[in-house]
């Protein structure tokens, strides 16, 4: 993949910032987004009724698989993947066609549900917010190739502060769950366009010009590259797909069991989880170069110690976060949202627990796409699905919002076994090719 023109790429190449610089930039910058989303969700449930907030749940749910499963993971394969003959503007390209699609399929969607006009515009205003945050990806993913963690971690951070400032006055002001999305929608789209799409920003001497085909930052539509780049990257999506599932899933049976209203109280309750998330985040895409690197070269002693490390990691995040829900959950639940929230503390340890072992799944996540296992994550993440689906299924209409945690948890550790399982086959693959290659002829 020639992004650019090899002076361009080499552009921040010749000392790349150790993983630690990497991470405390990307560990702040997704700190705060992560805990931009955290306050989101606080502030609608202390603003407006928790029927509201499911309807914001419930529009997550929906948008969330859809735009993940057209994002096609583009941001890795752009990274990864050097044999693709694409520039930087095909991925952009790209990008803006699929983005566009995915509104469409969301719409298609709510009328095949049948939501009523007001849900349906809120689940299309908290499209068109995360349609935004798409583009602003694919740029992310040029400054991550250029190793310039700090101006992805900067645009995180002036994105989260100005959504949430959004947020609060038209939310405040309208009384409104949907005047409240669009202001996050209008920040997003703020930082975009003044920061993200800048050539100082990406490291460039001069200010891009916009939509010019001879300009590095601009979309570029060009079907027989953009079909290849979709033909590898397509696993990928419906990887992304089938794992934004796992949390979309129990919403959906939540709503017809028990209402919008448990769907709210559940969502505001799951998100704690996001506290631990950021960090794993953080690390997973600091630390998905150095493991793409160094699979691709096959020193694969350097990737399974940096691997093991970020597992070790994750389960330590996990048990904090359940002996700290255990210990002070209600009282926790009570200072972020409402009374009616800390009602249900039952439930925090047992998510927490769930999502410890979510944690480490994730970066072996991290470790299957940096060693371009691309399409056994898709019968792996099937798996996982349908083992949610049924134990939804079975568990929601007896155990309520308890049953919903105990499904999300089997469905977990269904992707944790699955990766293991996956990850030693394909890296025991690459030994062998490894070996063959070098024995003499």
């Amino acid at each position: 993949m020639n992004v650019e023109s090899p002076t361009a790429l080499a552009i921040a190449q010749e000392k790349p910032a150790s993983l630690g610089a990497d991470f405390s930039w990307m560990f702040v910058g997704n700190a705060i987004y992560a805990g931009g989303q955290f306050v989101t969700l606080m502030l609608l449930a202390k603003l407006v009724r928790p029927e509201m907030v499911g309807q914001y749940a419930l529009g997550l749910a929906l948008v969330y698989p859809v735009m993940l499963f057209t994002n096609l993971q583009l941001r890795a394969v752009l990274i990864s993947n050097s044999h693709q003959h694409a520039v930087f503007g095909h991925y952009l390209g790209l990008r803006l066609l699929t983005t566009s699609l995915a509104l469409a399929i969301v719409f298609a969607i709510t009328q095949i549900l049948s939501y009523d006009r007001n849900l349906t515009t809120v689940v299309l205003m908290v499209g068109v917010a995360y349609g935004v945050e798409t583009i602003s990806d694919v740029y992310y993913a040029r400054l991550q190739l250029h190793d310039r963690m700090a101006e992805i971690s900067k645009s995180l951070i002036a994105r989260s502060l100005l959504s949430v400032l959004s947020l609060v006055f038209a939310t405040y002001v309208s009384r409104s769950v949907l005047w409240g999305i669009a202001g996050v929608a209008l920040a997003r789209g703020v930082i975009l366009f003044s920061y993200d799409m800048g050539g100082r920003t990406q490291g460039l001497t001069a200010q891009s010009k916009w939509f010019s085909r001879s300009e590095p930052l601009t979309p570029r539509f060009d079907f027989a590259v953009q079909r290849k780049v979709l033909w590898v990257s397509l696993p990928l999506g419906v990887v992304m797909l089938l794992g934004c599932l796992n949390s979309s899933i129990p919403n959906f049976f939540i709503k017809g069991a028990l209402g919008d209203r448990s769907v709210g109280i559940f969502a505001a309750i799951g998100l704690v989880v996001s506290i631990g998330n950021m960090a794993v985040v953080s690390l997973g895409q600091s630390a998905f170069t150095r493991l793409a690197r160094s699979y691709a070269a096959g020193n694969l002693a350097v990737f399974w110690s940096l691997l093991g490390k970020l597992l070790a990691l994750g389960m330590a995040i996990g048990l904090c976060g359940m002996l700290v829900s255990k210990l002070a959950g209600r009282e926790i639940l009570t200072m972020v949202f409402r009374p009616e929230y800390a009602q249900r503390a039952d439930l925090l340890p047992w998510i927490m627990v769930a999502g410890g072992v979510s944690f480490m799944a994730q970066f072996l996540g991290f470790g299957m796409t940096a060693a371009n296992l691309y399409k056994p994550q898709i019968g792996l993440n099937a798996a996982s699905i349908l083992s949610l689906f049924l134990t939804c299924y079975w568990l929601v209409p007896q155990r309520g919002l308890l049953g919903a945690v105990f499904a999300m948890l089997v469905a977990t550790i269904v992707q944790l076994a699955g990766s293991i399982i996956v990850l030693l086959r394909g890296v025991q693959l690459q030994t062998r090719l490894y070996t063959q290659r070098a024995e003499p002829a």
